[in-house]
């Protein structure tokens, strides 16, 4: 499955890099969510993970832009946030988009992105 990982922490978005290239999974990385939209219209991943708080575009309005590109539409997008509950209720998600929170742990990741490539069939 191609994934597309938008962290701005290098430190978690190399280590994200890694855990889903060991799964078998063809991934590329960006630091913020202008890079990714850019990415992602050239790239056409399967699953985009984000995180919420980046610089240039936040993950919330990244998922937005992602819905008015026919491309990306219904891109599945699994959110890894630090942000508190209350603010991921007021960012507005739209429905289907899974939270993971930080600290992440990787064992809900890799079931998320299993659940996720067994939807695509992949």
């Amino acid at each position: 499955m191609k994934i597309l990982v938008a962290e701005d922490d290098l430190m978690v978005q190399e280590m994200l890099v890694t855990v889903l290239t060991d799964l078998g999974h063809v991934v590329q990385a960006v630091d913020n969510g202008d890079k990714l939209i850019k990415l992602a219209l050239e790239s056409k991943p399967d699953l985009i993970l984000t995180d919420m708080h980046m610089p240039q575009m936040r993950g919330d309005s990244m998922i937005a832009m992602l819905e008015m590109y026919e491309p990306l539409a219904g891109v599945p997008v699994i959110m890894i946030t630090g942000a508190s509950a209350g603010e991921i209720a007021d960012a507005g998600l739209p429905e289907g988009i899974t939270v993971i929170p930080k600290p992440l742990d990787l064992a809900k990741l890799s079931a998320e992105v299993q659940k996720a490539a067994a939807r695509l069939g992949k």
